[in-house]
């Protein structure tokens, strides 16, 4: 018998400061995509978890992605970074004056 194999890529967040004198103004927590798992990437069984320094714009979007610590798979990273754009962080509000402020996202990538 063939066990099942599922596959968990779990999202977390963590606001940054962009210095230690002025504290970004905290961002809300954010939405994101699950990555997609293709079916190459499970056949190679990979495991790992990247994490991910996100530009986070005042309207909650993300502009801007780069691997911080990579899972040692560059395909599991760049499926990262693609499904860090589809994050949503609590937008501060158009009026707010807020500068877009850096974050992280973490990916773990789990075969059980």
């Amino acid at each position: 018998m063939i066990g099942k194999r599922h596959v968990v890529a779990i999202a977390s967040v963590l606001s940054l400061t962009a210095h230690a004198a002025e504290p970004a103004a905290r961002l809300k927590p954010a939405t994101c995509s699950i990555p997609a798992y293709t079916s190459d990437l499970k056949d190679e069984y990979l495991q790992g978890t990247v994490r991910l320094a996100v530009l986070v714009d005042a309207d909650g979007s993300v502009k801007q992605a780069k691997v911080v610590e990579s899972s040692g798979h560059r395909a599991l990273d760049r499926a990262s970074l693609r499904a860090s754009y589809s994050c949503k962080f609590g937008a501060a509000g158009k009026d707010s004056g807020a500068e877009p402020s850096w974050s992280t996202v973490q990916y773990k990538w789990i075969n059980d």
